[in-house]
């Protein structure tokens, strides 16, 4: 297969849907000699947050000399980024040939009744990619969950990574923050350290807590108590934490948490082989760069493009706002999927809007910008004016004619709208000026 009949096949999976389990991916390993046993793991679950530590960890491990791997989903822009090593994308030529790999081994174990998911597959081609790459240290983002979740086919990790566990995928996780927690622990193996993100829900700390003593893994837990913030601007914020003067060029108060997290994550690893200097840390966290998390993609007209996408990311991207935008003028547009707890995100997100716009995500979960407007509607203040729209192209026009140096538009809702959004927002700010 070429590239483009790579992607294509890969689209055809996602009529799978989502099933966990490790039994399919074991069979798929196997079969390709299980190069996830030559390399060593950061796994990183959690519910918000585990694209921007990922980002950072992999950020500083190379900079400090390891040759990393990075394995984070969903995609914003090119499909490519769900595979990076040292910050450089697999080729398109990489990708094909070890998904051709992968294909021959799906279509011998589809006879047996046995296919494999889209991430499935997609996590195969990552691990036979960064065992050829020959990586160093891998850090390897969950897709979903964590205990049944594909990247869980790993053995020992030299560290497992908890992030903000929160309610997402509850028709799959569970109802409560107690079963979603249990299956993020999932990741958890005997004997190693653990680092959890700071202000968790109590319930999800004695998860966390109780399988780690089960397991005889050390665990760190995060806090905020002792961080204190010197800068905070649209771009970046700088703080101090545990001696590290740092800055995160990842824009809003959750960031900072990610960080502290990270810096704990990296400190620890110093205790198991790897040589991360404070000096490696604070460089690389500065150099972190991830699309669609508070991302300002124009200063005149100020446009924010951000992907959260259930209540605990518009939570956090509603204090980004209120930090960050204050005093302005806000145009939303919200695109969401039907399967996230919509009516949660909405009711904090649309209140710090002076005009919403609704559009419908490329997803065949996409809910329909007009039942997206009508419950947005309950929670607008009532001089606001709430519109579907048929287009994210017509939607980007209303905006930036609503919009000026007193205003901001903040694109929200799902990193599929964000995806979508981006090419079209930028490509129509730039016909603006000419």
């Amino acid at each position: 297969m070429n590239y483009t009949e790579a992607r294509a096949y890969v689209d055809s999976t996602e009529k799978f849907g989502i099933k966990p389990g490790l039994e399919r991916i074991t069979k798929m390993m196997t079969y390709l000699g299980n190069p996830q046993d030559k390399l060593r793991f950061i796994h990183v679950a959690g519910t918000n947050g585990k694209g921007s530590t990922c980002t950072m960890l992999a950020s500083i491990l190379t900079g400090a000399g390891y040759r990393t791997g990075l394995f984070t989903s969903p995609f914003v822009i090119d499909f490519r980024e769900r595979f990076m090593v040292d910050g450089e994308m697999i080729s398109e030529e990489e990708f094909a040939g070890l998904m051709t790999k992968v294909r021959t081994v799906n279509d011998l174990l589809e006879k047996s009744g046995c296919s494999l998911t889209q991430f499935e597959l997609i996590t195969a081609v990552a691990f036979l990619w960064f065992a050829q790459k020959e990586c160093d240290v891998v850090v390897l983002e969950c897709g979903l969950g964590g205990r049944l979740d594909s990247t869980n086919v790993i053995k020992e990790p030299l560290c497992s990574v908890i992030t903000k566990i929160s309610l997402d995928h509850t028709d799959i996780l569970g109802d409560t923050v107690h079963k979603i927690a249990t299956e993020k622990a999932g990741i958890i193996k005997p004997g190693c350290p653990v680092v959890l993100a700071p202000n968790q829900n109590q319930a999800a700390v004695s998860v966390i807590e109780k399988k780690c003593a089960e397991l005889g893994s050390p665990l760190i837990v995060s806090g905020m108590d002792t961080v204190t913030v010197r800068t905070m601007l649209p771009t970046m914020t700088e703080a101090v934490y545990g001696g590290l003067r740092f800055m995160v060029p990842l824009a809003g108060p959750h960031q900072v948490e990610n960080a502290v997290t990270v810096i704990n994550t990296a400190r620890e690893l110093n205790e198991y082989g790897l040589k991360l200097p404070d000096d490696k840390i604070v460089a690389g966290i500065a150099k972190a760069k991830i699309p669609a998390r508070f991302d300002i993609i124009s200063h005149n007209p100020l446009v924010v493009v951000d992907g959260a996408h259930n209540p605990d990311g518009i939570a956090a991207l509603c204090g980004s706002i209120d930090a960050l935008l204050g005093g302005r003028s806000i145009v939303g547009i919200i695109g969401m999927l039907r399967d996230k707890a919509y009516e949660a995100a909405l009711s904090e997100i649309v209140p710090r809007f002076d005009m919403v716009l609704t559009v419908t995500p490329d997803s065949p979960r996409g809910l329909s910008a007009k039942e997206l407007a009508v419950c947005a509607e309950q929670f607008a203040r009532e001089d606001v004016t709430v519109k579907p729209v048929d287009s994210l192209k017509k939607a980007a026009s209303i905006a930036l004619d609503m919009t000026d140096e007193t205003a901001a538009i903040v694109v929200c809702g799902s990193l599929y709208l964000a995806s979508a959004m981006l090419p079209v927002l930028r490509e129509m700010i730039e016909s603006r000026k000419d």
